[in-house]
């Protein structure tokens, strides 16, 4: 007996086409440093189309839920330091409260993940190496709070999180 077999008869091509220009609502998936293949730091925050959005929103994220817009934010050529005015719309967006102190990059990601945002998401022109591409381009200002807030505050597997009751578990309940 197997565990599965093969069947490839429902893959598709992935789209790798940019995203429609538009505002679309998505969750933070990551945010931190990362680098170029070359060594060049930058600021990374992705975002991903929300999915839960269908009905509310499907001109947008309906047609386009789950995919991933890649934003970079590149250090001062002169200063070799991040403009941290421009995160600033990030983190308000994301609903960090006014006056928080960020104590290190880790602590920035810790605030940002997983958090949902609103964002204008453009289409722009790209030429690296004499080959012009389209690329998605999300500018500082173009992120804002979501219009569609998350409906619960915690995320959790555990069907019995929230649960004010003993859970009485009897030897016919486990499976050895």
């Amino acid at each position: 007996m197997s565990l599965f077999e093969t069947n490839y008869s429902n893959n598709k091509q992935t789209n790798y086409t940019p995203l429609p220009e538009g505002e679309y609502e998505c969750t933070i998936t990551k945010a931190g440093l990362d680098a170029t293949p070359g060594g060049t730091e930058y600021l990374a925050v992705n975002l991903k189309v929300r999915n839960d959005l269908d009905k509310a929103l499907p001109d947008t994220n309906g047609k386009y839920h789950n995919r991933t817009v890649f934003v970079q934010f590149w250090k001062n050529k002169q200063t070799g330091k991040y403009n941290l005015d421009q995160l600033q719309y990030v983190l308000e967006a994301a609903g960090v409260p006014e006056g928080r102190s960020v104590k290190d990059w880790e602590d920035f990601s810790n605030l940002l993940v997983n958090k949902p945002v609103r964002a204008f998401v453009k289409v722009e022109k790209d030429t690296y190496q004499g080959k012009s591409t389209e690329r998605n381009r999300v500018a500082p200002w173009g992120f804002s709070k979501t219009k569609f807030p998350f409906q619960s505050t915690t995320t959790t597997n555990d069907p019995f999180a929230n649960s004010k009751e003993d859970i009485e578990i009897t030897d016919e309940d486990v499976p050895f």
